[in-house]
């Protein structure tokens, strides 16, 4: 049941009457004060008057449940919200690990190796970074980068932190050939041109297929 449904109705019965008898008591205060200036005060006032206080208190700790509740709620939703996020992120990295596990292949480029999720790590194996798929042969290394919707900032941290990282964590490598390459199911605008114009090679998941545009494919 949504979260939505729990904050409309959550004890708002119970404080609508509270609410609605604490009109009546406010009525209540208003006759008695106009009596106590004619000395006419209702013989039942105080007891009038301690049952409003408790009653007080009691709409303050139903609000104070009931917000609790709201908060308790909303964090729900929106951990299920995030939830679906990395599902669908999930989703687009399996898609395109499966397909580049099968070929072995992207821009036209063969490989013999292929790992998805590699940690980068420094010397005092603090993460840096991490590959979501990493592929090599004698002489090239691909690092690819996939999401579900890909961004603009996803295509400046493939190049401005997994590369370096990269080089700085594998100087072995330093003689091959870098390629590089961004996938997902969807792509924020002027996203492509940005990949194309630095030389990244693009996957596309387009219903049960996958595209590759890699024309002007660059060279790290």
């Amino acid at each position: 049941m949504c979260p939505a449904f729990f904050i409309l109705n959550y004890n708002k019965s119970k404080i609508w009457k509270l609410e609605k008898k604490m009109l009546f008591l406010n009525d209540i205060f208003y006759e008695s004060k106009m009596a106590e200036e004619t000395n006419k005060l209702p013989p039942d006032w105080n007891e009038y008057w301690e049952k409003s206080k408790q009653e007080w208190a009691e709409i303050r700790q139903l609000q104070k449940e009931r917000d609790a509740k709201i908060d308790k709620d909303w964090k729900k939703l929106y951990d299920l919200i995030g939830g679906i996020g990395d599902s669908n992120g999930d989703v687009a990295e399996e898609a395109i690990y499966n397909v580049l596990e099968k070929d072995m292949t992207f821009a036209n480029v063969k490989f013999n190796f292929i790992r998805k999720n590699v940690q980068l790590q420094s010397e005092d194996h603090r993460t840096l970074t991490e590959l979501d798929v990493l592929m090599v042969n004698g002489d090239t290394v691909s690092l690819i980068e996939t999401k579900y919707k890909v961004k603009k900032k996803d295509v400046t941290k493939l190049l401005k932190d997994k590369l370096v990282c990269f080089r700085q964590v594998f100087p072995k490598y330093d003689n091959h050939k870098i390629i590089l390459g961004i996938g997902g199911m969807a792509f924020e605008e002027n996203v492509l041109e940005e990949a194309k114009e630095n030389g990244i090679g693009i996957i596309k998941i387009v219903g049960d297929k996958v595209e590759y545009y890699i024309d002007g494919i660059k060279v790290y």
